[in-house]
C-alpha cells in the first residue's frame, strides 16, 4: 500500500487538494489505514489518468465520472471474458470448437 505522501510524489502534476478532491469525489477509492488513506497501484493508475483527464486534457468535470464509469465497465467486461475464456479451456477439444465454431457464425 501507498502513503498519500508518495503518491503525489508518484504523479508529480497532482497535489494534495486535487487528490482530496478526486477522493471526495469518490473518483478515487483508497483504502484507510489506522493513520492515513493509503493507495494501491490500481489507484495510482486512476490518478494519473485523472490527472491527464483533469489537468491536461482539460476535460469537463461534468464528463470525468461518465468516462471513469465506461473505463470500469470495460474492465468489469475484460474480467468477464477472461474467466469465461478459462472455462471454455477447460472444456474437452469438441466443445471448443463447436463453441468457436458458433461464435464466428454470430459475429459474421
Amino acid at each position: 500500500m501507498i502513503p498519500e505522501k508518495k503518491v503525489i510524489e508518484i504523479v508529480r502534476t497532482v497535489n494534495p487538494d486535487q487528490l482530496h478532491v478526486w477522493v471526495r469525489e469518490e473518483w478515487v477509492r483508497p483504502a484507510q489505514s489506522e493513520a492515513e488513506p493509503v493507495y494501491n497501484e490500481a489507484d495510482v493508475a486512476r490518478v494519473r489518468l485523472l490527472d491527464m483527464l483533469d489537468n491536461q486534457l482539460e476535460v469537463g468535470r461534468e464528463a470525468i465520472p461518465i468516462i471513469l464509469s465506461l473505463i470500469d465497465q470495460i474492465h468489469d467486461m475484460r474480467a468477464q471474458m477472461q474467466v469465461l475464456s478459462g472455462v471454455i479451456e477447460e472444456q474437452p477439444e469438441d466443445v471448443r470448437l463447436q463453441v468457436l465454431k458458433l461464435a464466428l457464425e454470430r459475429c459474421q
